[in-house]
This record gives structure tokens, C-alpha cells and sequence, in this order.
């Protein structure tokens, strides 16, 4: 039996101007030529000309963006995590 939902969480990004997400995020901020947002551990922070965000849902958020600049995913490490 074929799966009708998106379980795992995954990142697709088409031709640097659309990006989608699946998975667990918090949303941080917007304007008009950034975002940032945390999603499964790391902070995305995207940068370019124009942003604007088509879909923002529990799970799932989409992202367009015209003339791409700046696109960084940076693990977030909690204090639990450090291993000593």
C-alpha cells in the first residue's frame, strides 16, 4: 500500500527558488528578502531579491524566492548533545 502522507521529514529545493519542508519547524522571522526558522535541530536563514512564504502549516512550510543570495542550514547543538 502506497503512502498518501509524508512521514519523514525531508527538504526539496527546485531550480534555488522554491524550497520545501516537511517536518518539524518553529518560524522565527520575515520580511520581504530574508526568513529564519528553526526545523529538526538546524537554523535556516534564507536570504534574497524577494521571499515570500506560499504555505506555512503545522508541518509543512513552502518558500519562493527570486534571485537566491544567501541559503544556510547550521546545527543547532543543545547542551545535552555535547559530548564530553
Amino acid at each position: 500500500m502506497k503512502k498518501l502522507f509524508q512521514y519523514d521529514p525531508f527538504i526539496e529545493m527546485l531550480n534555488c527558488r522554491q524550497l520545501r519542508i516537511i517536518g518539524d519547524y518553529k518560524f522565527l522571522e520575515a520580511s520581504e528578502h530574508h526568513c529564519k526558522f528553526y526545523y529538526e535541530g538546524f537554523l535556516v536563514t534564507i536570504e534574497a531579491g524577494t521571499v515570500h512564504i506560499n504555505v506555512l502549516k503545522d508541518e509543512e512550510i513552502l518558500v519562493h524566492v527570486d534571485e537566491l543570495k544567501y541559503f544556510e542550514m547550521k546545527r543547532q547543538v543543545n547542551e545535552n548533545e555535547i559530548i564530553r
